[in-house]
């Protein structure tokens, strides 16, 4: 990638052949899932289970081991016992695999024994010049050749730039809801379990040159490689692409708890780290949504670079809680432009209200039928005095609306290089709406609070990187 010279990280994300050993037969298992999710989502590459107990699962040949496919292979995954592992690993050697991913626990996480037994296993892999992700590691995830390596049934993969690195496997109990109901919109993920073998230099170096990885969103429990070379990418990396890091084991009870499941060894106290991070540029989440959150904005939405800002909301006592929320976020209230204010008095009740924060649910209750929300983007859309917006979004009173219709304003603002964030005030109304504003990229938060938390973090992250 770098110089012309690939990436050995390349042939995991592309590889031209997949066996799975361990693919189970039997529908509802996690081995089974293991290669229907290739299967069905049409992965751009040959698929060979490997079971000595079937002869075809899911329309393939299966193969009673890897010596007897007759094609190369470019990636194992390997989903056996720990007490198996070994051997399939000779059976890699034999085979000339390229790359390996080792899904099964039971290695360092659980002591010595397991340790040996990993220290084994990567002698041997780093005898004949195999790389290999794991033990104790579900990946990789590839949506530009839909390559996935997941135990959770995949039922689409939206392409785009964002891309995830993960020490454990967090994400495996969300993946569905990550793609479906947080409508994240995936470039590549990688999971590196006890990072026996590549850590998160080798991760984070791979995606700071990968140009479909706009955005890189890392959880860490500890630093496996070289901390200060880590730092150093880390802050070479932010001055292109935004990283968000979720750095748990914050405690010495948290870090003794992630020593138990992946083998992870805390280097550094909490306060280090966290200086060590704001250094380098990276933007530190303390919470599983900010996580989230974050990387949806950020690979959602453009720079924001100025802090001016509107707000709309669904009621007076909603403003005065956004525009608090707003102000000790680091945004500064926006004085709207006297054409603006003309604008806006098309919606008002009977007499005069603020217009920033405007009281839209009162505009509702006096101009029904008129989307007041539409009104105030557009109104929004050329004021030079405005940067951004954050607005409450009433899906009760859209609920027959043209999707394409309600959208358009938010889009406008966006298109006029005015980020827009937005939240529901009932999230049991409006899927359909909220689907089409995030397939539009206008992120949809179940806050106030998140969203505009979620949008300082993209106007700092741009503030930071102009001065």
């Amino acid at each position: 990638m770098s110089n012309g010279k690939r990436h050995f990280l390349d042939t995991f994300f592309y590889p031209k052949s997949v066996a799975v050993v361990g693919a189970a037969r039997s529908p509802g298992t996690l081995n089974f899932q293991l290669l229907s999710n290739l299967v069905n989502l049409s992965f751009m590459g040959k698929i060979y289970p490997v079971n000595p107990n079937a002869e075809e699962i899911l329309g393939l040949k299966s193969y009673p081991d890897l010596r007897s496919i007759e094609q190369e292979v470019d990636l194992a995954v390997i989903a056996v016992p720990a007490s198996k592992t070994l051997d399939i690993v000779r059976d890699c050697v034999a085979k000339k695999v390229k790359c390996v991913t080792l899904v099964p626990g039971g290695f360092s996480e659980i002591g010595k024994q397991g340790k040996a037994l990993q220290d084994e296993i990567l002698a041997l892999l780093r005898q004949h010049g195999i790389r290999a992700i794991g033990p104790n590691a579900l990946t990789p995830v590839n949506s530009r050749n839909n390559l996935v390596i997941s135990f959770h049934p995949v039922e689409k993969l939206p392409h785009g730039k964002l891309s995830f690195i993960f020490q454990s496997g967090l994400y495996e109990p969300r993946f569905g809801w990550l793609l479906s109901g947080l409508n994240l919109h995936i470039s590549k993920l990688i999971d590196l379990g006890n990072k026996m073998d590549i850590n998160e230099v080798d991760a984070l170096e791979y995606l700071s040159q990968d140009p479909e990885t706009k955005v890189i969103a890392l959880h860490l429990e500890s630093i496996a490689g070289d901390a200060k070379e880590f730092m150093q990418l880390l802050k070479r990396t932010t001055k292109e692409k935004p990283v968000i890091v979720l750095k748990s084991g914050r405690t010495p009870e948290g870090a003794e708890a992630a020593s138990s499941h992946t083998g992870a060894i805390a280097k550094s106290s909490d306060a280090v780290v966290d200086a060590a991070l704001k250094q380098a540029g990276a933007i530190r989440v303390q919470a599983l949504d900010d996580f989230f959150d974050f990387a949806k904005i950020f690979e959602y939405l453009p720079p924001l670079k100025k802090n001016r800002i509107a707000i709309a909301t669904g009621s007076g006592g909603e403003g005065v809680i956004a525009t608090d929320l707003c102000l000790l976020n680091g945004f500064t209230i926006a004085q709207l432009s006297p054409e603006t204010r003309d604008k806006l008095r098309s919606i008002f009740p009977p007499w005069d209200i603020p217009v920033n924060p405007l009281d839209a649910g009162v505009c509702y209750q006096f101009n029904w039928g008129t989307d007041a929300n539409a009104v105030f983007l557009d109104a929004l859309a050329d004021d030079p005095n405005v940067d951004c917006a954050a607005l409450a979004t009433q899906i009760h009173a859209y609920t027959r609306a043209d999707p394409h219709q309600f959208v358009k304003p938010y889009c406008d603002m966006v298109k006029n290089g005015k980020p827009v964030v937005t939240w529901v005030t009932d999230p049991r109304v409006g899927g359909k709406l909220v689907d089409q504003l995030e397939y539009n990229r206008i992120p949809v938060y179940t806050s106030g609070e998140r969203a505009i938390r979620a949008l300082s973090a993209l106007y700092h992250y741009h503030a930071m990187k102009n001065i």
